[in-house]
């Protein structure tokens, strides 16, 4: 089984810090977070209720397949971009059967052959592109990716969360009876950046793994779709469509293609 499909998209390869992630935590990114559940649920019906299956759908930033592989066993046709090599192995350990066809490749510098219904940017990724320019290239990317009458989805976190936040924070989470998950979270306001430095402990190892996000407040994200061809079209606060306040934890956008 090969992860490259170059007959459906074409991207620049990654660059070490844009696969680093990936390939540090591609072997407990299931347990960071579950493949099936409520919220995957929720995520599906939402995709339905924008674009029944057997819609063809891009998903940027895959990883190991979390919401690709229900959304292929609901009947959409999938294909996965992701940096990390590592991840893609491990999503196609995760769906035996190939229904998730992926490659590797950088989504700021996005090219494709073909033009898909829906795409989709989950958990927080479109964030970690790490500049206002590589963001908008990334929705340059994604107009060029949808068909006429396509929708781009993205989650994200609320810039809220994080902006508040004036001292270094650190949350414990739990991985498996023997293991931790330490996260030590900076802010740097004036720059919308966010570190957060994953420790992982357990059976005598230590592991520290960073990851470095860039938010952009609604208005911004709104204008930067407007420059990209693109046009936002509804904001909620999950997949149940809440609305939104200070306090919520996520975005959940929809964008529509528009003509430059």
């Amino acid at each position: 089984m090969t992860t490259e499909t170059p007959r459906q998209t074409r991207q620049r390869p990654p660059s070490d810090d844009s696969s680093a992630y990936g390939e540090s935590l591609a072997d407990i990114y299931d347990s960071l977070y579950p493949a099936s559940g409520p919220a995957v649920d929720l995520m599906v019906a939402f995709l339905q209720e924008l674009r029944p299956a057997p819609a063809s759908l891009l998903e940027l930033g895959v990883g190991t397949g979390r919401l690709a592989i229900p959304l292929a066993a609901h009947g959409y046709r999938v294909h996965g971009v992701d940096a990390s090599p590592a991840m893609l192995t491990k999503l196609h350990e995760n769906d035996p059967t190939g229904d998730v066809t992926t490659s590797v490749g950088d989504f700021s510098a996005l090219a494709v052959e073909e033009r898909y219904d829906l795409v989709l940017t989950a958990l927080n990724t479109f964030f970690m592109l790490p500049t206002q320019e590589q963001q908008i290239s990334c929705l340059r990317g994604i107009h060029d990716a949808l068909a006429d009458g396509g929708t781009a989805v993205f989650e994200t976190y609320n810039p809220q969360v994080y902006h508040r936040l004036t001292e270094t924070t650190t949350r414990v989470g739990h991985l498996a009876p023997e293991a931790l998950l330490l996260d030590t979270i900076q802010v740097n306001q004036s720059l919308q950046s966010v570190l957060v430095v994953h420790t992982v402990m357990g059976s005598g190892q230590l592991r520290k793994v960073p990851e470095v996000s860039r938010y952009a407040w609604p208005a911004e994200f709104d204008v930067m779709a407007r420059l990209a061809g693109l046009r936002v079209t509804g904001r909620w606060a999950d997949w149940d469509r809440s609305p939104v306040t200070d306090h919520s934890e996520k975005h959940v956008y929809v964008v529509e293609r528009q003509s430059i």
